[in-house]
């Protein structure tokens, strides 16, 4: 399926490949923490970022969408307490 945007014909995977790059910038994370918070390998999450998209692409809005993935208690139990790579945060 082809989306029209902004004079542009966006398939499906690059369409994810755009959501999953606003969502790890707006948290701050690196690709390697983005990965381990939404429980998947780096190699899969750096392929969905390079638009080759995700067997389940709903799912993954799901998790990206829930307020529980980016609460602070939710990243010490997936990383043992451990702080995420966070990238700095541009101010807007």
């Amino acid at each position: 399926m082809e989306i029209a945007c902004d004079g542009h014909d966006m398939n499906e995977n690059e369409k994810l490949a755009q959501e999953v790059k606003a969502w790890r910038g707006k948290e701050g994370l690196t690709a390697e923490a983005a990965a381990k918070v939404l429980g998947i390998p780096k190699r899969t999450f750096e392929g969905m970022e390079q638009g080759r998209g995700f067997p389940y692409p709903v799912l993954l809005r799901v998790a990206m969408e829930s307020k529980a993935v980016s609460h602070d208690p939710i990243h010490e139990k997936v990383h043992g307490g451990r702080q995420l790579q966070q990238k700095p945060r541009k101010s807007v």
